[in-house]
């Protein structure tokens, strides 16, 4: 039961690349996303790059059609930190994640970009 769950997440994830490029193209155009300490993820979470486009594919699964900006804050043990910026200028509540039992890892990305997609979602109410 849980691998049909999984295999259905990985399903909407694949049928949501497709707009993801265009999501990530004018996201570096526009400067949506920036990590600060990205060096210290590891290589096999696919570093800044990965975290960004995590958090666009998220915003594009969640239907955001509004412009914002994160800035995500690498910080030691393992723990990330989210600012996000309205188009209005308001500024949420700072979002943390932390990988308490193992390192940072795609699927850490992925949910953590998931986790920002809500807060705006619900933030942007």
């Amino acid at each position: 039961m849980k691998d049909a769950g999984h295999a259905r997440f990985a399903i909407a994830l694949l049928a949501v690349a497709s707009s993801a490029c265009a999501m990530t193209a004018s996201a570096q155009a526009g400067a949506r996303c920036h990590v600060v300490g990205g060096e210290k993820l590891p290589a096999a979470s696919g570093g800044a790059q990965a975290l960004c486009d995590a958090i666009e594919r998220a915003a594009a699964a969640r239907g955001l059609q509004q412009r914002f900006t994160v800035q995500v804050r690498v910080k030691p043990r393992a723990m990330l930190s989210a600012e996000v910026k309205l188009p209005d200028g308001r500024t949420l509540p700072a979002l943390h994640m932390a990988e308490m039992d193992r390192p940072v890892t795609r699927d850490t990305l992925e949910r953590f970009g998931l986790a920002i997609a809500d807060h705006i979602a619900g933030g942007a109410r």
